[in-house]
């Protein structure tokens, strides 16, 4: 998640009827219908649906001190290269400068803009999915996996590994955080301690959580890879599982996507039952974002929802504190 100071400069400008002169500015690179340009969600990235010759695209956009230029690059050739390789990828669109990417300077910083074409489709909550949809979900992920297995070395240029997660935590953590640093003490031996094979290993999507996936009858839609890195396959299977709970091998869920997953490649069953190493791993790692993230003091002055935003993200800020020192 991006710093909360960064989010209330650029929601400043979203009127109460969800449009922004910020959003059209950097829109002017691609064009767009006139009115048709709405703020739909900030988190990691800034989010806007808007609409060209009546076709629905998405526009994400991050200030420069959010994500580095040649990582999203990177990312971006990923997505052509799982484009060209028969997966359903949202694919990004040129601007009428014929660039993916935009580096447009503003009154209030510089941004780095992508646009996105949408893909046809439902999005479900965890809750909501059938046996069916989620044994699909899980194939979904397997053929991505198959296809990142062999994909060139020239594409893991300026993506991250769990190493820089690990070194931006140790980076991030305060001295007084003792017990989060003890568990970057141990996480970090623990994944050191794990086998590397090209089979086991290599780029991840990382959040293939049902909101990064669109079903469509029997076709599976991928959205956002702006957190791909390097990692072992089965921490993604983990990952996009983490609403299912703590990841138990006696889950009807899994044991489904699981069963859908293998249908496209293997598995890697050991280190699966590293599950718990994973899960604590990623907490970590989100535990250091978070901090970083909220750099806004709480104050009578910030408007409702950053208020709001602010108290729920430190109330997880806690748990998991709570979490390492139970660990400890």
């Amino acid at each position: 998640m991006m710093k909360l100071s960064t989010m209330k400069k650029v929601l400043k400008t979203v009127d109460s009827e969800w449009r922004s002169p910020l959003a059209e500015q950097i829109l002017s690179r691609w064009g767009y219908d006139q009115g048709s340009v709405f703020y739909l969600r900030a988190s990691a990235n800034f989010i806007f649906i808007f609409k060209k010759d009546g076709r629905t695209y998405y526009l994400r956009f991050n200030e420069s001190c959010e994500r580095e230029h040649h990582a999203i690059e990177a990312e971006i050739n990923i997505i052509l290269y799982l484009g060209n390789n028969s997966l359903n990828v949202a694919q990004p669109v040129k601007s009428l400068n014929e660039k993916y990417l935009e580096v447009v300077e503003t009154g209030i910083g510089t941004y780095y803009a992508v646009v996105f074409e949408a893909l046809e489709g439902d999005q479900y909550e965890i809750e909501e999915i059938t046996t069916e949809q989620n044994y699909l979900w899980g194939k979904s992920l397997g053929k991505l996996h198959k296809c990142l297995k062999n994909i060139p070395e020239q594409y893991y240029v300026y993506r991250s590994d769990w190493k820089d997660h690990l070194l931006k935590v140790k980076e991030t953590l305060p001295s007084h955080e003792t017990a989060a640093h003890r568990e970057l003490e141990r996480i970090s031996k623990w994944a050191d301690s794990l086998k590397v094979t090209k089979e086991n290993f290599g780029l991840i999507h990382y959040d293939f959580e049902l909101d990064n996936v669109v079903f469509n009858n029997y076709l599976i839609g991928m959205l956002d890879f702006d957190d791909c890195s390097s990692y072992w396959y089965v921490a993604d299977i983990i990952y996009a599982l983490r609403d299912v709970g703590d990841f138990s091998m006696n889950s009807p869920i899994i044991i489904k996507f699981i069963e859908g997953y293998k249908t496209e490649t293997t598995i890697d069953i050991d280190l699966l039952k590293e599950s718990s190493g994973y899960e604590r791993l990623h907490k970590l790692v989100s535990f250091a974002k978070l901090i970083r993230t909220v750099d806004i003091e709480e104050s009578q002055e910030n408007p409702e929802w950053l208020t709001n935003l602010r108290k729920k993200l430190c109330h997880k800020i806690n748990e998991y504190r709570l979490s390492f020192e139970e660990n400890s």
